[in-house]
């Protein structure tokens, strides 16, 4: 009884924004907590994240690579009308998310131990990304991977329904189809969070760049090539 009454108070303050970012790494496995400050969505982004997506009618969101479940979670008591669907190749996290999701009784998330982008990204008309390729290391996936996943993150964006949202948080770390347009970029937390909206179906021959740093574009031949360059690099050994 003790229990439920406790993550009762945890579930109010975190639908209000008044819980901490520090209180709900407590939530957390201690190995998990560690890589809160710099691999979770902080819970002020996390929220302004999911107001973004009602403001344009969004009304289901895949967050790509979605570890223990903290931006889902929190964005689903900031909107309860949203519906969140969170994938991570790692399955430690999905169970923490699950039991998070349970203890705090969010019912309108679910998470998915796997590769996101062998979801069927065609049932979502939102797309939230923290920047999974500069991260991916963190969660001891093969380093080579991102780069094979960048241009299969394009096609699946490309595909996505006119008036798709994708929301970056530090950038997606690789390109967006040139279909969609900037609609916003604010500084939220420690870094930036932009919005992207699909405007158009015919592709133009450029990517946009979402980084950290910026926002710029490249031609969507020179973006492909360095691409399969860096694929073709011998892998570096230590001596």
């Amino acid at each position: 009884m003790a229990d439920v009454q406790y993550f009762d108070r945890v579930r109010a303050r975190l639908a209000t924004g008044e819980l901490s970012d520090v209180a709900f790494g407590a939530l957390l496995p201690p190995l998990t907590r560690e890589r809160s400050a710099w691999c979770w969505t902080p819970i002020a982004v996390a929220r302004r994240a999911a107001l973004r997506f009602a403001e344009r009618g969004i009304r289901r969101v895949l967050d790509v690579g979605c570890g223990p479940g903290k931006f889902c979670i929190t964005a689903a008591l900031a909107q309860p009308d949203l519906n969140f669907v969170g994938s991570d190749r790692g399955v430690d996290l999905i169970v923490t998310a699950n039991a998070l999701a349970a203890s705090l009784r969010v019912s309108n998330v679910e998470f998915k131990a796997g590769n996101a982008l062998d979801v069927r990204w065609h049932d979502f008309d939102g797309f939230y990304f923290f920047n999974p390729f500069s991260e991916d290391s963190a969660s001891g996936s093969n380093s080579s991977r991102p780069d094979a996943d960048l241009l299969r993150v394009v096609e699946r964006l490309g595909a996505a329904n006119r008036g798709a949202i994708v929301v970056t948080y530090h950038g997606l770390g690789g390109a967006i189809p040139s279909t969609y347009d900037l609609l916003s970029d604010e500084p939220v937390g420690s870094g930036p969070l932009r919005v992207w909206v699909k405007n158009r179906s015919r592709e133009a021959l450029w990517y946009h760049l979402d980084f950290d740093y910026g926002v710029s574009r490249a031609p969507r031949r020179y973006f492909e090539r360095q691409i399969a360059t860096r694929k073709s690099l011998p892998e570096m050994t230590p001596d």
